[in-house]
């Protein structure tokens, strides 16, 4: 996400996603301390962690959303 730093990117995801931050860890085998971390900008997802991130942030935004008449 152009523009975006990396605790920017997991807090949308996150956000996104609807998820708390334990939620959103244990999707990534982390504790719920460690996405606060990562969202607070003071450490960085490994790298296997944030391409996962990213690949899963193209394909949640590319989902159609579904209509609230439907």
């Amino acid at each position: 996400m152009p523009g975006m730093t990396i605790a920017d990117e997991v807090r949308a995801l996150r956000a996104l996603l609807g998820e708390n931050t334990a939620t959103f860890g244990a999707r990534w085998h982390r504790s719920g301390r460690t996405v606060e971390t990562w969202e607070q900008g003071k450490r960085r997802p490994d790298a296997l962690a944030l391409d996962g991130m990213r690949a899963l942030a193209a394909r949640t935004k590319r989902k159609p959303m579904k209509s609230a008449k439907g």
